[in-house]
This record gives structure tokens, sequence and C-alpha cells, in this order.
């Protein structure tokens, strides 16, 4: 996995022996990140997620796990209803132990948009996320960073204004869906998990929509 580097220290001369000041951290840059993001064994986090829709008072708040390996991204939602959905590059699989559905993306360029901005920030697909997005990096304090991305296709730049994604070295921190409508998720990761190395048997049970 790609070591991000963390703060680095001077040793102090001098015959008072005080210790030099620490230095900055270097600023974190997209293409590291991103490196480091497609270095990853494999993610794991927890997700607290508010949906805010203009009809509703009071927002919709779901609680999970996020995983993701092998260019598959699993959100299993444990409250208020358990759900699973996974995304790949081939589709999306929904399943609740009631019922199961699964959407090609063939023919469905607004959902493949979609699932795309996510699979390729995980995955660290830099040439995927721009051929749909203009993104805009920003490096905040210490290794603090925010990721926008703005659709610039067709249908997407009809639905959503932007994505925007924060976090420290390659730690998540949340992310903000904004609709043109102007509804907007916003989900915080926690427990965020960039080593974690899925088993065969945890694959086969996580990365699907069976209970």
């Amino acid at each position: 996995m790609l070591a991000l580097p963390l703060l680095v220290t001077s040793i102090g001369v001098g015959a008072s022996l005080a210790p030099a000041p620490a230095m900055a951290a270097e600023a974190v840059t997209v293409d590291e990140l991103l490196a480091g993001f497609a270095a990853m064994p494999g993610l794991y986090a927890e997700f607290r997620q508010e949906s805010h829709f203009g009809l509703l008072a009071e927002p919709l708040v779901d609680t999970g796990t996020l995983h993701f390996a092998d260019g598959k991204l699993a959100r299993r939602t444990l409250a208020p209803t358990p759900s699973v959905v996974v995304m790949d590059a081939r589709g999306i699989e929904y399943g609740d132990g009631h019922k199961r559905e699964r959407i090609e993306l063939d023919g469905k360029p607004a959902i493949r948009q979609f699932v795309d901005a996510f699979t390729n920030i995980f995955a660290g697909n830099r040439k995927g996320l721009e051929a749909l997005y203009r993104i805009e990096f920003q490096a905040g304090e210490g290794r603090s960073w925010t990721l926008t991305l703005v659709p610039k296709v067709a249908p997407m730049d009809q639905i959503i204004a932007k994505v925007v994604v924060t976090g420290t070295e390659l730690e998540l921190a949340s992310m903000r869906v904004v609709e043109r409508s102007g509804d907007e998720t916003t989900t915080s990761f926690t427990k965020v998990d960039t080593r974690r190395k899925y088993s065969k048997a945890d694959k086969a049970a996580l990365f699907s929509v069976e209970f």
C-alpha cells in the first residue's frame, strides 16, 4: 500500500539542545490521493447518511457499513431498515431480505455515471473520473483534502450539481451529493480501515445481497 508521509521532524542543533520546530506536513495532491486509493487492498467504514428532501421536514437517516474490494462497492444498511446495495462496473444489485433486484448499466447512462463516480474514486481511477467529471481538488491543513466532482456530461449534469468528498490522508470523512433540485445527501464515515483485506469468505458474504 502506498505510504503517505506524516509530519517530518528535524533534530535540534545548538548549545541549548532545544529541538527545532517541526516541519509542516507536505500538502497531499490529487495524484497522490488517488494512487493511495488504487493501492488499497480493500476499504471498510461505518457510515451515517442524512438525506435532505424538500418535501420532508426531517432528514432521512440511515446507518450501516461500507465495503470496497476488487472494483465492487457494497453498502450494507443496518438501520432503520436492513438492506444491501452492491455496485460494480456491470450493474447494481439490491436486496432487503424480501426481494432482490438487479439493474444492468447498459442503456442507463445516468445510473452508470453515478456508479462510476463512487467506484472510480475508491479505485483511484483518475482517467475514469475525468471522463465524466471536472475535478476540483483542494489541500487543507495537515494532510486533509477536499475533492469536488462536477458532472460535465449529460444526463448526469442535469441531475447532480456536485459530489464533494473530504478526508485526511486516505481516511474518508464525508461525502456530500448535491442535486440540481436542491436535495442533498451527506454521508459521514467513521472507523475507516483502508488496509482491510477481505478473504474469499468475506467477499462471498459481504458483497452479496443475500441475508
